[in-house]
């Protein structure tokens, strides 16, 4: 299986490259499962609207409230009332913009299927010009959607802290760890567990 391929590349490749502590990190807390969404694609990038720049906690919880009103009858466009609701659930008028613009689009009713036989810069090409979408959006549909191996999300601030806990003195860039290839999106779970965050899925 991919997980426990990722974990004996990545535990001999920290070994290999002088990363000890890093190495019983990752030995100590054994293969590691990318946990993808089952929701449907626009709801997937809702609820990364959601998440974005407030704690995991407090995230979590709007998200659900939002579900809900989701998952009720909201109508076909966008409309006052649907937007006082996502207000009460916690959501910021940008946010709230934000998820209007996706969930009313219709270029955005794809499958996942669909999505996966896309290349690459076709799925970014799709999602860098929806409001309220950046590159580091891309790289957690990539990552917890698409199931990609091999994505390293440099703009993500939680591995930028792991990364000077785990790679100590190393320059933090795309070079460094083209050297983790095709397995840096199970590198990224190994980081943000040493951050001791559960929260592996988005």
């Amino acid at each position: 299986m991919e997980n426990k391929e990722a974990f004996i590349f990545l535990k001999k490749k920290t070994r290999l490259l002088g990363f000890h502590d890093f190495n019983r990190h990752i030995e100590a807390i054994g293969p590691l499962e990318i946990k993808t969404s089952k929701a449907r694609f626009k709801k997937h990038l809702v609820k990364i609207i959601c998440m974005q720049q407030i704690s995991v906690t407090a995230a979590t919880a709007i998200w659900k409230r939002v579900e809900a009103v989701l998952d009720s009858s909201i109508g076909r466009k966008p409309s006052i009332e649907l937007n006082r609701k996502l207000k009460e659930s916690g959501l910021s008028e940008q946010k709230i913009n934000y998820v209007n613009g996706i969930y009313f689009n219709p270029e955005l009713n794809i499958s996942k299927k669909t999505l996966q036989k896309k290349t690459q810069g076709e799925v970014e090409q799709l999602l860098i010009k929806q409001k309220g979408i950046g590159p580091w959006t891309v790289e957690m549909v990539r990552l917890f959607y698409l199931c990609d191996p091999n994505v390293i999300s440099l703009l993500d601030l939680g591995i930028k802290n792991a990364h000077s806990i785990a790679f100590q003195g190393q320059d933090y860039s795309q070079d460094f760890f083209d050297q983790f290839s095709p397995f840096n999106s199970y590198l990224c779970l190994y980081l943000w567990r040493l951050l001791e965050d559960e929260n592996l899925s988005i």
